[in-house]
């Protein structure tokens, strides 16, 4: 009988049997161990690779999903998570991801921690409470197949204010208030790594808007204070930061995800960055930035491997809506958005517009059409379901909600998105 990898392959799959009798705590692993080798061997089959987890920047700045470049518009759900920490009895969200899976609407951008500092402290003294709603929140987005944008920390006092820090020390490193931040870090990447629902890491939520302020606007004492939410009674000057505070936070930040999670994206979760968010750093005034300058602030706010530079763009209600002053001219929202994804790209980077939204569909539709045109990848709207609906909230009867699902099955249509093959 002549001997082939077929044969062999049987041969040794039948020895294994009988040898597992004799070691039955390993025969099921050594089986299948011989039986992949030799067939794979016998058909001349490949070994199946393992989807990558998550939304990945590759070396020339192309964003991917599943090694394969990915255009999306999710939505921003901001109490996803937190309604389950701010009371025993929430409204649920199961209803709202299975809408979203319904349409086809694949991400969500959601803040894992607190807004105010006793949020926090939830996680500090109930963390098994804690890690439990958040647990099932993920298994929840899991089943439904909903991809997360995860914002580790919303706002730049929280922390601070649980460890009884001024603000600033968020660009200290050897301060308790980066020392609980890394703690925290740790815990949420390295118990979610391997979820498939965790398509992306965000830093913090518009902690640029705040950099450089104090050199040219007083200390407002009242700003950011709730003291039922665990503040301080007022601020005062050491809770004013600096952008080189923010850009150690952020690098901080970066070295313990990218020490757990070498591969998903890491998103800044900066605002629109000000017309003068350069010269505010390095003059202390509100001359406007140039192009070029505004490229350098985009790269000093995405330290390091923060692949993914996020902007916040919403209404100029002083003019139409859709234009804005900058570079010391008016400037409509499809050349800011072209210019936003233009120098993003010069630096091999993503550019995220992580939350628009509009005051009626005709400006909208023309958002979309914007971002369609500039070529970016990925964008998020704010807000969808929050419980009391409040902050500009929208459901899905909304037609932000529709034009969100449209632009998604666009993207389908052109071929540019496949989240099918991901989950699969």
């Amino acid at each position: 009988m002549k001997t082939t990898h077929k044969t062999t392959a049987l041969n040794a799959a039948a020895y294994c049997i009988i040898f597992s009798k004799r070691f039955r705590r390993v025969k099921i692993g050594i089986m299948s161990l011989i039986i992949s080798v030799f067939a794979a061997q016998a058909t001349g089959a490949k070994p199946i690779a393992k989807t990558p987890l998550g939304l990945h920047v590759e070396t020339d700045g192309t964003l991917t999903l599943a090694g394969k470049p990915f255009y999306g518009m999710g939505l921003c759900m901001y109490d996803g998570f937190l309604r389950t920490i701010d009371k025993q009895e929430y409204l649920p969200y199961t209803p709202s991801l299975k809408k979203l899976a319904d349409n086809k609407i694949p991400f969500i951008r959601v803040p894992f921690c607190g807004y105010w500092a006793n949020a926090l402290k939830v996680y500090q003294n109930k963390p098994a409470e804690y890690f439990r709603e958040m647990d099932l929140f993920v298994k929840t987005c899991e089943e439904n197949k909903i991809g997360i944008i995860a914002t580790l920390f919303w706002t730049k006092f929280s922390v601070p204010d649980v460890v009884g820090e001024s603000v600033n020390q968020i660009g200290n490193p050897a301060s308790k208030t980066m020392e609980y931040a890394r703690k925290y870090i740790r815990e949420v990447v390295n118990r979610y790594k391997n979820s498939p629902a965790i398509w992306g890491w965000e830093i913090g939520n518009e902690f640029n808007l705040s950099a450089d302020l104090h050199k040219v606007i007083p200390v407002n004492p009242n700003k950011d204070v709730f003291t039922s939410g665990g503040t301080p009674a007022q601020r005062g000057t050491n809770d004013q930061y600096s952008s080189q505070d923010v850009e150690v936070y952020y690098a901080e930040v970066e070295k313990v995800i990218r020490s757990i999670d070498s591969y998903r994206i890491i998103s800044n979760g900066d605002g629109d960055y000000r017309a003068a968010q350069y010269n505010l750093r390095t003059k202390g005034n509100w001359t406007q930035d140039t192009e070029e300058e505004l490229k350098t602030i985009m790269n000093i706010f995405s330290p390091r491997t923060v692949n993914t530079i996020s902007v916040h763009i919403y209404d100029n209600e002083k003019t139409d809506g859709l234009s804005q002053k900058r570079f010391n001219r008016i400037i409509e929202i499809e050349d800011l958005i072209g210019i936003y994804v233009k120098l993003a790209k010069q630096s091999k980077k993503v550019l995220y517009m992580g939350e628009f939204l509009a005051e009626n569909d005709s400006n909208f539709v023309r958002k979309i059409n914007a971002i369609k045109a500039s070529g970016m990848q990925l964008s998020s709207v704010w807000n969808y379901a929050k419980v009391n609906l409040s902050h500009k909230s929208f459901l899905d009867d909304s037609f932000m909600f529709t034009r969100t699902a449209e632009a998604n099955q666009y993207y389908r249509s052109q071929g540019l998105q496949n989240v099918e093959t991901y989950w699969r």
